[in-house]
Parts: C-alpha cells; sequence; structure tokens
C-alpha cells in the first residue's frame, strides 16, 4: 500500500519535496503558479522527520510569498533577509564560505609586493555564480544610490556571504534565539520544544527583538529586570521565575562564546529565598475515601490518580506514556512502564521504571487510554487532577501529594528500601534498570516482576 504522506509533500524521484500552490493573487507577479521546495529527505524519513521538514518549508513559503507582496527591505527583519540570502544559496548550489580560502598565501605576498593581482579571489568566484551582483550594484548607482528592493538586499548579501568564511554574527536577538535551538537539537514542534520556546517568547515580550549593539546586554538586563517583576507580582515564586528563564540565559551564554561578543554575564537580579510549600501526604483515612472516589467515578480522572497512588507518578509521566507500548494491564502481572515516552523524557534516568497495577485494575483498564490523550493535551496536566483531590478529598492537597503518600506507605509497611525505590523511581533502585535494559525476555524478568508485584501488595494493604 503506497505511504500517505502530509499535505504538500510528494515523492520526487528517491527523495522527498513540497510542493504548493501560489495564492491566485500572486500568480501574475511570480509568473508560476507552484511553488516547490526540497525537504531533504529520502522516502524512508520518519514521520517525525517530515513534519520537522515542513515546518520548515512553510516558513519558507510564508517568506517567499511576503516577498511578492512587499519589496521594501523595512518591511522585514534582519532574519528575514538573510535568510532570503540563504535560500538564494541553495538553490544555486553554492555554501557560506565557499570561496574563502582559495587565496595563497604566498602568492599573496607576492600580490602585495607587485602591487598586482597574480590569482583569483574570493569575489572573482563570486562573480562568475552570482553574476546578478553586478546587475543590482548598477540599478541602485544608476537610480541616485537609493535603497536595494529586498531581492536585491539578498543577492548583496548572498554576494558576501559565498566570500566569508566564518558565520555572520547574528544580527539580531532572535536569530540568536534560531540558531540556538538548532545547535542544541530542540524541536520546537515536540511538547517539550513548544514549552522552551513558549518560555523564550514570553520572555521576548518583555525585552523585545532588537539588533545586536555593545549595548545589548543593558537591554536585556533591563527587560528582564521588567520580566521578574511582572512575573512576581503575578505570584510565582523565585524557583519558577528561575526555571522560566534558563534556558533564554543559557542561550545568551552560547552566543556570547559562539561570536566572541564579549558581553558581560547576563543574570537574573537577586530574588528572594524560596520556601517550598510542603506537600503533605494523604494519611490512610484520605487514601481509602480517594480510592472509593476513584472507583465509584470510574473516569479517566480516577485512572490517573490510581495510577499515581501506586507508583508515585507525575501526571506529566502518565501523559507520555504509549499505550502500545508501556502498558501492560492484561499481562498475568498488570504493570506499566514509565520510560519517558519516544523521546525517554524523565526528570531523572531512576524514574525510569516498572510499576505493578494492584488496586483498580479494572478503572485502570477502562480509562488509562483516555488519560493519556487528556494529559498530554492540556497545558497543565496536574491541573484537573489537583482540582478533584482539593474538591472532593481536602483542599490542602495537590497531585504531587500522591507521590509522597505512595513513600509514606512504603515505608509504613516496612518495604525493602530497594523496591520502594524501584516503584517509585527513586535513585538508588537499580531492578528496574536491569529489568528496563533485558526487556520482558531476559531472564529473571517475570520472577523480579512478581516480587515488584508483592511488595506492592504489601505497600497498598491497607487499600485492598
Amino acid at each position: 500500500m503506497a505511504r500517505r504522506y502530509p499535505k504538500y509533500v510528494k515523492e520526487t524521484g528517491g527523495t522527498l519535496g513540497y510542493q504548493r500552490a501560489v495564492p491566485t493573487r500572486f500568480q501574475h507577479i511570480a509568473k508560476k503558479k507552484l511553488y516547490t521546495y526540497p525537504l531533504g529527505l529520502g522516502l524512508g524519513a520518519s514521520d517525525a522527520e517530515i513534519h520537522r521538514a515542513i515546518a520548515d518549508a512553510d516558513e519558507a513559503f510564508s517568506l517567499y510569498c511576503k516577498t511578492l507582496e512587499y519589496n521594501s527591505p523595512t518591511s522585514y527583519t534582519e532574519n528575514e533577509i538573510d535568510k532570503l540570502a540563504q535560500e538564494l544559496l541553495r538553490r544555486k548550489g553554492l555554501e557560506q564560505g565557499q570561496f574563502a580560502d582559495v587565496i595563497d598565501s604566498e602568492l599573496a605576498k607576492t600580490e602585495d609586493q607587485l602591487q598586482q593581482q597574480l590569482q583569483a579571489h574570493p569575489y572573482n568566484y563570486a562573480d562568475s555564480v552570482i553574476p546578478e551582483f553586478d546587475d543590482v550594484v548598477d540599478a541602485i548607482r544608476g537610480d541616485n544610490n537609493r535603497q536595494p528592493t529586498v531581492k536585491e538586499a539578498a543577492v548583496i548579501r548572498a554576494y558576501q556571504a559565498v566570500q566569508q568564511r566564518r558565520r555572520i554574527k547574528p544580527k539580531t536577538l532572535s536569530l540568536i534565539w534560531s540558531e540556538y535551538i538548532e545547535a542544541r537539537g530542540i524541536d520546537i514542534t515536540t511538547r517539550e520544544g513548544t514549552k522552551i520556546n513558549n518560555r523564550w517568547l514570553h520572555l521576548l515580550s518583555f525585552i523585545k527583538d532588537t539588533e545586536i549593539t555593545p549595548a545589548t546586554p543593558d537591554h536585556l538586563e533591563a527587560g528582564i529586570d521588567d520580566f521578574v517583576e511582572r512575573e512576581q507580582a503575578r505570584g510565582l515564586t523565585s524557583v519558577s521565575i528561575k526555571r522560566t528563564i534558563a534556558e533564554p540565559l543559557a542561550c545568551f551564554r552560547w552566543a556570547n562564546k559562539r561570536y566572541r561578543l564579549k558581553w558581560r554575564n547576563i543574570d537574573l537580579p537577586p530574588l528572594p529565598a524560596h520556601k517550598p510549600k510542603q506537600k503533605k501526604p494523604l494519611p490512610h483515612d484520605d487514601q481509602r475515601r480517594l480510592v472509593d472516589l476513584c472507583m465509584s467515578s470510574n473516569d479517566w480522572v480516577s485512572a490517573a490518580m490510581l495510577v499515581m497512588l501506586q507508583g508515585g507518578c507525575m501526571p506529566s509521566e502518565i501523559a507520555r506514556l504509549r499505550p502500545a507500548v508501556d502498558l501492560n494491564l492484561e499481562a498475568d502481572i498488570p504493570h506499566l512502564v514509565i520510560s519517558g515516552g519516544d523521546d525517554g523524557i524523565t526528570k531523572q534516568e531512576s524514574r525510569k521504571r516498572i510499576v505493578p497495577i494492584v488496586i483498580g485494575l479494572g478503572v485502570v483498564i477502562e480509562n488509562i487510554v483516555e488519560a493519556i490523550e487528556r494529559l498530554a493535551a492540556t497545558k497543565d496536566p496536574s491541573a484537573t487532577i489537583s482540582k478533584r483531590l482539593r474538591t472532593h478529598i481536602s483542599p490542602d492537597y495537590s497531585s504531587h501529594c500522591l507521590r509522597h503518600s505512595f513513600r509514606l506507605n512504603g515505608i509504613s509497611a516496612n518495604i525493602n528500601p530497594q523496591f520502594l525505590q524501584a516503584i517509585g523511581g527513586w535513585s538508588g533502585g537499580n531492578i528496574n534498570k536491569v529489568m528496563l535494559n533485558y526487556g520482558a525476555t531476559g531472564t529473571g524478568y517475570s520472577e523480579v516482576l512478581r516480587q515488584l508485584q508483592n511488595e506492592s501488595l504489601k505497600i497498598h494493604e491497607h487499600l485492598i
């Protein structure tokens, strides 16, 4: 059966391309009906690779359409003009700095002595591959040295780019961020990548995008001070503020080293000491009330809370479960695997673990897939869980309290710490590491899984 590709993706020989109709109102300007863009992928590319490439192609298409509508460079950011220049190089099969090292240094010394050119220089090569540069220069000079159009500006920048060995220093903060996330391998189409990018955009709303100058550190610190003041007024703690701005600050440090910007260290102003709220574990009576509530409600929130109570799980960990891979609820020993999803994302490596299900199995089987979908789709996975706890059990509780309740249950049941750490995902629980490495077919897997189940039955004996 032929593979179905996302919209605008076409097979072009042995590779994949992007093909999209030019808007009708621009076709007389473009002198073509279709816009094409190579995705740089083979026919065997994964869905994730294709979607990432489509995002780049969509951006290139939008910028192309903008050039058909607006001609003045003042309508474009520096970042956009750089992208137009890079696209021109791509179409011509050229690269940044392609002719930067063509000069023979010894021959160059002779040229200086004789005051005579004896070899082809970078600009000679640039003239041959970007011949339209001369036409652009003549047109500008012939029109009283007017400002170049956006297409002319892209030609000039491309002409310069093939002659420069080192990449041009980014001209704006947004371009720095674009290069940073590329260098870090951050995929902004994923859940985690979107969160990181949104934090940047939130900070950018305070610091504003600007061109890079010697005064940029002062500009950044003024914006960061404004950001901190607003976030504190919203009630955010020092820890939350630091977490929100950590990646942008790392970006500034990276850019400073990468481009030798000679900035001072950009940091937060002093923040008040953070006093974390004590997260109370649920006493046994409240745990019984919670289990009864889950059994009677029999919905996705109930399934999530039952899993959280039995494995010390967080809502975000449930959101990353893969139903076809991580759920083994129909097995002889019902269990699920906290693996971090396809990207293996957990807070620490020790959080990857196996959780036996010994309470409310029917509710979990019936509703856990919906719980995964709901929690994965929401911006704050813990909100609904916390709301039900506060509404029906006690206003003092939040979703995180279930993790502390699991630990309390294990300690009060006098469980071997090795097994408590293994099920809850605390450091020191090496059992799961062995099991996750060897898999279900590994020697001793079922025996250890049975032991985990037995320990879980002891932990939750008061609820069974």
